[in-house]
Order: structure tokens, then sequence, then C-alpha cells
């Protein structure tokens, strides 16, 4: 599979396979937390995996009621240290590379962004001074949702300067 497929094939996934994933997925899906790219090469970045039913029941109620978050495989809570300009958009990125390199695998994810940190945090056991930024299910699909429509290119890329769209060759 090819990067733009696995772009174009990618789903936010909220029914999945009761099923695990092999070590040898797991070490791949790593591998592409690890080689992300980071602001300094810093790596600001913590990954929780989150197998165990019980903590994922608890995190339901963390996750402001989304089920489908005790019925992955893994629960991932991304963790960095705050302190750091950057660390939004280090995980945001390291969990890009997550995501796609799972969609080539054939497995699903979907991000969680309604969470309460602090629950979270508490669940988890992370330490007071370190950011739960972003949240993610990941498993086996039990179905894969229909793709969704898409903004033309033309509504959001503009050329040289705002408000310039950009427009296709004729």
């Amino acid at each position: 599979m090819h990067v733009k497929e696995a772009v174009a094939q990618r789903r936010s996934i909220r029914q999945y396979a009761d099923t695990s994933i092999p070590q040898e997925h797991m070490e791949i899906l790593f591998k592409a937390l690890q080689w992300a790219p980071s602001a300094s090469n810093l790596q600001n970045w913590e990954f929780i995996f989150v197998r165990d039913p019980q903590v994922k029941q608890h995190l339901v109620p963390a996750c402001y009621l989304q089920r489908f978050v005790a019925e992955c495989t893994y629960f991932i809570a991304g963790i960095a240290d705050p302190s750091l300009k950057w660390h939004m958009v280090d995980i945001t990125i390291a969990l890009s590379n997550f995501t796609l390199q799972a969609v080539e695998l054939g497995y699903g994810t979907c991000w969680i962004g309604a969470f309460n940190e602090m629950m979270v945090k508490e669940l988890l056991g992370v330490p007071e001074d370190r950011k739960v930024v972003i949240c993610m299910t990941f498993g086996v699909p039990r179905m894969t949702p229909p793709a969704r429509g898409r903004k033309a290119i033309e509504a959001f890329i503009h050329l040289d300067s705002y408000g310039r769209r950009w427009r296709p060759p004729s």
C-alpha cells in the first residue's frame, strides 16, 4: 500500500472486533511513533497503551461516555511535557504516523479529543507535570464506514496570500 492509499482509506473507527494484535505489528506501529519528526528532535511524547478491559471501562466516563473506548483493543493516551513549546504539534505528528501505519496493517483508529484530562491522568497514573494531549482508540475494525465527503481543494488552498484561491491548471 502506498501512503496516498492509506490516507484515502483512513476512517474514524468506532466499532472494533474483539481480537488481539500480533506483537510484530505492535513493533512496526511503535517504530512509526519513534520515527516521527519533532521540534528540535526532542521527541516530546510518551504513550500509554491501555489493554486492560476494566481500565478501558473506567475511561468511558472520562471520555464523555464514548462507549467504543471500552471496545477497542488498545486505548492510547498521548502524553507530553507541556513546558516544551511544540508539545501539541509533535504528539499529533507522531500519532498521525501511527494512524497511517495502522491503516496499512489493516487496523483502525479514532482520535479522541473529548475527554476530561484530570480523570484520564488519575486513571492512568500520569504525573502532574505531564499533559494528556490527545487520546486514540485502536484495533481491528468490526466494520469500516464509507468515506465522507470532502471540501474541494480550491476551498482551502490559497496561493501566495490568503484569499487568492488555488486554481488547477486548465
